[in-house]
């Protein structure tokens, strides 16, 4: 009887457990716009290479002065490396101002879904999957 018990509570347990981490992982759309289309342009301050998702920091300066700092989450790194885009990319980066192609966040924070970024020789380096399903080219941040 007491076995059966523990079993059951071991059970009761497990079953929590695995419904904590489903619900910690979120979608896309909770969180993102997948209708609209930001490019901020911005320094690299730093980045982290680390599973579930990559993400980037920027501090983007306006016209009056005014710093903005910014985070971009990104796909997971074994996803990025897959298109050619490698952690020392963006080792190579941090202090450079770079161009982020992302959705923004649904509740105007500063935060985004980063899809690409441009670097300062040129390339535009894919970080995260295509997410943006508007029309066109929408302005600048």
């Amino acid at each position: 009887m007491t076995r059966k018990i523990l079993l059951g509570v071991l059970f009761l347990l497990s079953c929590a457990f695995v419904a904590v981490s489903a619900f910690a992982h979120h979608g896309f759309q909770a969180e993102f716009d997948g209708s609209r289309l930001i490019y901020v342009k911005g320094t690299l301050t730093k980045f982290e290479w680390e599973n579930p998702h990559m993400f980037l920091y920027l501090d983007s300066t306006d016209a009056s002065g005014k710093v903005t700092a910014w985070q971009f989450e990104g796909a997971s790194p074994t996803v990025v490396k897959r298109t050619g885009t490698y952690r020392e990319d963006l080792i190579a980066n941090v202090g450079k101002t770079i161009t982020v192609r992302a959705c923004p966040a649904k509740d105007g924070t500063n935060r985004g879904a980063a899809e690409t970024i441009k670097v300062p020789d040129g390339r535009e380096l894919v970080v995260g999957g295509k997410r943006y399903f508007g029309n066109g080219k929408e302005g600048d941040q």
